[in-house]
């Protein structure tokens, strides 16, 4: 994939980096709903979702935000799964 594959919620984030987005660029597949579910219960994720419930605007920048320190720790797979909550 190349950045302009990305999701276009991605590839416009004011919060993500040109270097995030080549990183989150180079998975080789995106994962799955059910994968994305799969981290629906881990109390990071719970206090985030649960912190800005009604304001989606805050919440997707939140997470971007959670998305980009998986990325500064390397992990992709964790990082593409918070973005697609």
């Amino acid at each position: 994939m190349v950045v302009n594959d990305l999701p276009s919620f991605v590839r416009n984030s004011v919060v993500l980096s040109a270097a995030d987005k080549a990183a989150l660029a180079h998975i080789e597949s995106i994962p799955t709903e059910i994968e994305v579910d799969g981290i629906r219960g881990l109390p990071e994720i719970l206090e985030l979702t649960n912190a800005f419930i009604g304001d989606e605007s805050s919440r997707d920048t939140h997470l971007q935000l959670k998305a980009k320190e998986y990325l500064d720790r390397g992990d992709l797979v964790m990082a593409w799964k918070t973005l697609l909550l």
